[in-house]
């Protein structure tokens, strides 16, 4: 019924096992929303694990910027960098005091 919606399964054996304690009151609808799709509990909330990793997966590598600020992001990236006096006289300052290990 919803097979698009459910995770590749990995091939080969699993396993690993996690074991899971859960509230009584948490177990009933479990159980339900797992019969109405056709899977088992523990098949259930396999798949919802799995698709919860994959949504936090995308969530972290995607940046939302507005447009305006994402422009003003790209057009510095285009202005050339200048030098800080502070930074750059402690960088010569410890010039050659350490060496490169490799």
């Amino acid at each position: 019924m919803f097979a698009s919606d459910l995770p590749e399964t990995t091939p080969g054996r699993m396993d690993a096992r996690k074991q899971l304690r859960l509230h009584r009151r948490d177990e009933k609808p479990i159980r339900a929303a797992a019969s109405t799709i056709g899977l088992q509990g523990a098949d259930f909330i396999w798949q919802s694990a799995v698709l919860h990793v994959e949504q936090i997966g995308r969530r972290i590598s995607l940046s939302v910027l507005p447009a305006e600020a994402f422009e003003a992001f790209r057009a510095a990236l285009d202005v050339p960098g200048r030098v800080l006096p502070g930074p750059a006289a402690t960088a010569a300052a410890w010039n050659g005091l350490f060496k490169d290990m490799g």
